[in-house]
């Protein structure tokens, strides 16, 4: 091919080799970035928000498990004998519920149930807010998780077959001895709350 004076593509005549690069534009080309590939920042977001989940997650199970570990664990009798040590603080107690003794209410419009626990012939009544577990039954050992309230409890006269003290026990969570949860983790307590339940009759 000859070559074409004024041709742009072409070095004019006798340019040296240095002189044609010199006028290359070698600026490296911007290509798009690759189909399915998300940003480097979306990536990154991404990444954080799982770490600090993971986290997050974490974190709340270490604390679960040291409030858990830090609540006392008092049957009802031993309750009953500390109630004005323990007032305001949170802890589990172990007792069995009379017959006949069970009834629907509400507190702030939430299901309730009150009804009264034994334990070694000691008696404390107790509201418990949420529905109780389907194992729920009187004559069935129950750990109970909540605090001592001084007064009446809302919409409840009096406990059928309670104390009726001045006193109960506000509970938020429930277990029943024949709960698979109650099983693993008070095995120790099973004997313990048949024998102190026997006298829970109304």
């Amino acid at each position: 091919m000859s070559e074409t004076p004024g041709d742009p593509e072409l070095p004019p005549a006798g340019a040296t080799e240095s002189d044609a690069a010199a006028g290359l534009d070698l600026t490296p080309r911007r290509t798009g970035s690759r189909p399915g590939r998300r940003p480097p920042t979306m990536r990154r977001i991404i990444s954080l928000l799982v770490v600090a989940g993971a986290v997050g997650g974490i974190t709340f199970a270490l604390v679960r498990l040291v409030t858990d570990a830090s609540l006392f664990f008092l049957n009802a009798d031993e309750a009953v004998e500390r109630r004005d040590e323990l007032a305001g603080q949170r802890f589990r107690m172990q007792g069995t519920p009379r017959a006949n003794s069970v009834a629907e209410t509400q507190v702030d419009f939430v299901q309730a149930v009150a009804f009264t626990v034994v334990f070694e012939g000691v008696a404390a009544d107790v509201v418990h807010v949420g529905s109780p577990p389907d194992l729920f039954t009187p004559g069935v050992p129950v750990v109970l998780e909540g605090r001592w309230v001084e007064g009446q409890p809302p919409d409840l006269d009096t406990f059928a077959c309670g104390v009726n003290d001045g006193y109960y026990f506000a509970s938020d969570h429930m277990l029943v001895k024949h709960d698979n949860e109650y099983r693993d983790t008070y095995p120790d307590r099973l004997e313990a709350a048949g024998a102190g339940g026997l006298s829970a009759r109304c």
